[in-house]
């Protein structure tokens, strides 16, 4: 734990770099959403730029929403492992013919991948570490306490080896008549990434993963 605070403090400290660039960095993208390898550290490594879910469940304003399948059919992390080997997902381009309204809509649409997603890169590259799922122990997980918990370590954990604290927990079931005036997603789960993101590492497996540092009370 106490290496992991060393390196949070230089993530956060990219992160400042990221947020305030973004905007320039996600003009550089291509036609199939690559960023150059010059910025590796602002790109999420398990993805390119353009998601299809990111439209179609409306994760973005509606004046920022196009046509996307018409333009792309995008091929998830786990699609992409069967179709080439490698977890990372990826469009194919079936129109490239975008009017500049799309164009500026696509623009947003990378731009808040980027944003939701800052200094993925950079957390997984720079400050993630390879874990050993040999070497991890289960200290606390989901069968043992009836809720998504995980406490996953290496024997050294709190000086400088790898662990992870993974939480979702229903903290409030009952629908709260007070919130209704907001959109906030009323399903209450306390989720919480702290450590490195090893909670699906298997037994035998040697895999990077990324520094996490994630707290939030609302699904």
């Amino acid at each position: 734990m106490i290496a992991w605070f060393f390196y949070l403090v230089l993530d956060v400290l990219f992160n400042i770099i990221a947020y305030l660039t973004n905007p320039i960095v996600c003009l550089f993208a291509d036609d199939l959403g690559n960023l150059p390898n010059i910025f590796l550290w602002w790109s999420t490594w398990d993805n390119h730029l353009d998601i299809e879910w990111m439209i179609t469940e409306h994760h973005v304003p509606s004046w920022a929403e196009y046509d996307f399948n018409k333009h792309y059919r995008y091929y998830s992390e786990w699609e992409a492992e069967k179709t080439i080997g490698e977890h990372r997902g990826y469009v194919e381009l079936l129109d490239p013919n975008f009017t500049i309204k799309e164009r500026f809509q696509r623009y947003i649409c990378r731009l808040a991948w980027l944003y939701r997603n800052c200094a993925y890169g950079f957390s997984y590259w720079v400050t993630g570490r390879v874990v050993d799922g040999d070497k991890l122990i289960d200290s606390f997980d989901e069968k043992r306490t009836g809720y998504r918990i995980a406490f996953r370590h290496y024997k050294y954990w709190f000086i400088h080896e790898p662990f992870v604290i993974y939480t979702m927990i229903r903290w409030n079931p009952k629908d709260i008549s007070w919130l209704k005036w907001t959109k906030i997603d009323r399903r209450f789960f306390i989720k919480t990434f702290i450590g490195w993101k090893c909670q699906s590492t298997k037994p035998g497996e040697k895999q990077r993963v990324m520094l996490a540092a994630f707290f939030w009370p609302f699904k």
